[in-house]
């Protein structure tokens, strides 16, 4: 075994020769200037080791404080109010991106600074005063470690420092956004029944008619560029390409259908999964022929400016909402019944068609509009006629679908009724209900428009437009995993068939196939909050904020929240545990104590013991994962304390009784008990009371404090397990031998004692001129001893009558 020195000597030669940065700053630059082809052909060893520098530089460092001050400086610093939603939105992107750089350097060079400090720990503490000094190069290695660990340290600093505020820019960055937000929807403008919005709009026309001039001018110019010379025929492909796309969606739909058909069973299954699956390849269709044909007309064509590429951006956030809006009409509508989603007669579905499509063009409409909001530089009046031309135009349609609904409905109704007249509407209450809301959201937003409340009116629409599209995909996600889970994972459905063939319990598979459809329902709610409260633009990087800040909660300084994701590890770990403990529970019944000498009681009792202390483990840990510390708890601590003091000490010396009988075990599971002058079998003892069958096969529940401080007999614990007695009185006259020679053939010829223990016979006892003999014989495993007395007894009675041999004349046999 090598000495100290020796082995510190061993483990510093080899981190020198390992990592020759280390090895003094002149080596460390030479290693550094030589390019790696060089130090292979040299055979020379390339460093284990990164330098702080190269892991995050100074001038990295340098980049980032600056950009955190420049997004403070233009977002929050100089408090303008002039701010749009697109400017913010800008800050903001910026400013996660600076947090998410922070979060990334800060997970790379953390661990260098433990490699580091592993390396001191190996050279150990510097010498005392008068301890013998250490060699130089000991010396010199440590310097450079602890030089190193320091720069790690203050870059590390920096970092986080950097990180914190970054998260704070982000967070005022928010506030800012809504609150310009907030007053910009609460803005009155002119109303336009006034003249004062008209003289207004006059006023600023003609520099509105030269900017849409401008931005017309520069379409013209893209268009002519693209038809032009050999680009023509790009354009052309790039439109031919677009079109091939949007004919393959419309002729899927026939083929996803003859699929659909030939694998899954017939039901309502079938036309929600067409109808999810058509929705699907409508939005990627919309979306990837939207951006060839926009990339081909834009692609080295100089006429594109910002403005056409700001337009042609946002109009492309609707590409898809227009496709999935047209294929929902298709199937919802379709011209076979049984591919309806909803039961709806052929009238109705034929005079429903066209909504649809005005939604369609709706969508297009919105996002033109988003672009005229807040890139287009047009005047304020300009920008708010538009938007309440299209809240005049959109909102009659959120009352024409229920209204034409209702009326098919009376149609129907009036048909069945051979012509009756007036006869009440009878549709559902919801029905009602949101036939009467969509109804008093479009005249909400017509008197918001008519009285000046313009950007309230528009932001009504538009929400209601797209919670409308969304609640309805979400709906049919929803109504597609239950009904899969009932039609094909269910026991006796063909995929659940295959299960149960595997091995899986059907009553597990039934389970599941409610519980996974539950579980998928719960999320599609979170995404339904998310995209309620992302406001009305439908953009996806703002949901996917809203879904983390729903799963992961919103911390800051003072206070925190409960994530959606702690709550489903919550749910998730009973479950867990439940079944953990299950498997565990069969492995030492089946495996580990049939091995040993236990009794059933002492069984029973340490299966109890390991489940209660699995459970408070559990407990536990819920109780971490909701952020619950013991700090936290002692408020809870002192008000149990109070209400054990006065209510609770029953229930507490229950509990302690409880664990005192599976400790101690005076009584254990399948003890024959007398307690309270009741007898009964103990059949299970739980924390806080016992469970006693008694002989008219009900149970008595048993306070285990009882057992505790009062006076128990347990029979069991007198006799051998199995092991039962009877005795009978016999004259003085009477043939003893000959007696107990039946009594002991007679025991060992009945069916319910075990054969391989033979019967004993003892006399136990001379009075009142008779003599009492006691048999002892062993029940058979698996027959109770209250039924082998029994038997046992009635045997010896026929065997003496025909034996002829008396008894006392009291004629009675006794039984213990």
């Amino acid at each position: 075994m090598l000495r100290m020195p020796a082995r510190i000597f061993f483990l510093l030669s080899l981190f020198l020769f390992s990592v020759p940065s280390l090895a003094g700053p002149a080596v460390a630059q030479q290693a550094a200037d030589q390019p790696k082809a060089a130090a292979v052909a040299n055979n020379a060893p390339t460093p284990l080791i990164m330098s702080a520098q190269d892991i995050v530089s100074d001038q990295t460092l340098d980049e980032i404080g600056a950009e955190i001050r420049a997004i403070y400086k233009s977002g929050i610093a100089e408090q303008n109010t002039g701010h749009s939603a697109i400017d913010l939105s800008v800050l903001l992107q910026r400013a996660s991106a600076v947090a998410t750089q922070t979060d990334r350097l800060i997970t790379r060079i953390k661990p260098y600074q433990d490699i580091y400090q592993n390396f001191v720990d190996i050279l150990g503490k510097p010498p005392a005063k008068d301890a013998p000094p250490e060699a130089p190069s000991i010396t010199e290695q440590r310097e450079s470690l602890n030089k190193r660990q320091n720069d790690i340290s203050a870059r590390l600093t920096r970092l986080k420092l950097y990180q914190v505020e970054a998260q704070q820019l982000v967070n005022e960055l928010r506030q800012h956004d809504s609150a310009i937000q907030q007053a910009t929807l609460w803005q009155q403008l002119p109303s336009p029944l006034g003249i004062n919005f008209w003289s207004q709009f006059v006023q600023t026309a003609p520099q509105d008619g030269r900017r849409l001039n401008a931005l017309g001018a520069e379409t013209l110019a893209m268009l002519a560029t693209a038809l032009t010379g050999k680009r023509i025929f790009i354009t052309l492909a790039g439109l031919g390409a677009s079109l091939l796309l949007l004919a393959a969606w419309i002729f899927a739909r026939k083929t996803v259908r003859l699929l659909i058909t030939r694998f899954l069973p017939e039901g309502r299954v079938r036309p929600i999964a067409a109808t999810v699956v058509c929705g699907l390849i409508s939005v990627l269709a919309c979306t990837i022929s939207f951006q060839v044909f926009w990339n081909t007309l834009a692609f080295d064509n100089p006429a594109v400016g910002d403005d056409l590429d700001q337009l042609a951006s946002m109009v492309a956030t609707q590409a898809p909402l227009c496709g999935l809006v047209l294929e929902l009409g298709f199937c919802f509508l379709s011209s076979k019944a049984e591919w309806r989603v909803f039961a709806m007669s052929d009238d109705l579905a034929r005079s429903l068609r066209l909504f649809p499509a005005w939604l369609a063009i709706a969508m297009i409409v919105r996002g033109i509009l988003r672009y005229v909001d807040t890139q287009s530089g047009l005047s304020l009046l300009s920008v708010q006629l538009m938007d309440g031309l299209y809240t005049l135009a959109v909102s009659p349609l959120l009352f024409a679908i229920p209204r034409k609904l209702r009326l098919t409905a009376a149609q129907d109704q009036d048909t069945e009724a051979d012509a009756e007249q007036g006869k009440a509407d009878q549709s559902p209450p919801l029905a009602q209900f949101l036939r009467s809301m969509a109804m008093g959201i479009s005249i909400i937003c017509w008197i918001a428009v008519l009285s000046g409340y313009i950007p309230l009116a528009y932001t009504l629409i538009s929400w209601v437009s797209v919670m409308a599209l969304s609640m309805t995909t979400l709906l049919l996600l929803s109504m597609l995993t239950t009904a899969m889970g009932g039609a094909l994972f269910a026991s006796r459905a063909p995929l659940g068939r295959h299960l149960v063939e595997l091995g899986l319990p059907p009553r597990l598979i039934n389970q599941a196939s409610i519980l996974i459809p539950g579980l998928v329902n719960v999320l599609l709610l979170a995404v339904a909050y998310a995209v309620a409260t992302s406001g009305a633009n439908f953009d996806p990087p703002q949901i996917w904020q809203q879904l983390y800040s729903l799963f992961h909660g919103t911390e800051d300084n003072n206070t925190s929240s409960v994530s959606l994701d702690a709550i489903l590890l919550c749910v998730a770990l009973p479950l867990a545990g439940y079944q953990a403990i299950k498997i565990v529970k069969s492995w030492f019944q089946q495996r580990f104590f049939p091995a040993t000498n236990l009794d059933i009681g002492a069984q029973a009792s340490i299966l109890s013991i390991l489940g209660y202390a699995a459970w408070i483990l559990i407990g536990l840990a819920m109780l971490a994962v909701l952020g619950v510390t013991v700090k936290s708890m002692t408020w809870v601590v002192s008000a149990l304390s109070v209400g054990i003091g006065f209510g609770l000490q029953s229930i507490v010396q229950n509990f302690v009784s409880g664990i005192i009988l599976m400790a101690e075990r005076p009584v254990s599971v399948g003890d024959v008990v007398t307690i309270a002058g009741v007898t009964g079998k103990v059949e299970r003892i739980s924390v806080r009371s016992t469970d006693i069958r008694l002989d008219d096969k009900s149970t008595m529940i048993v306070p285990n404090s009882q057992f505790i401080t009062s006076a128990v007999k347990n029979a069991t614990r007198a006799q051998k397990p199995g092991v039962f007695t009877v005795e009978l009185d016999l004259p003085f006259a009477s043939d003893l031998n000959k007696a107990s020679s039946v009594v002991i053939a007679t025991l060992s010829a009945c069916a319910d004692t075990d054969p391989d223990s033979p019967p004993t016979v003892t006399m136990t006892s001379v009075a009142d001129g008779s003599a009492i003999l006691t048999g002892s014989a062993k029940a058979r495993d698996g027959v109770e001893i209250k039924t082998a007395r029994s038997s046992a007894l009635f045997a010896i009675w026929q065997a003496f009558q025909e034996n002829e041999i008396p008894v006392t004349f009291r004629q009675t046999v006794r039984a213990s």
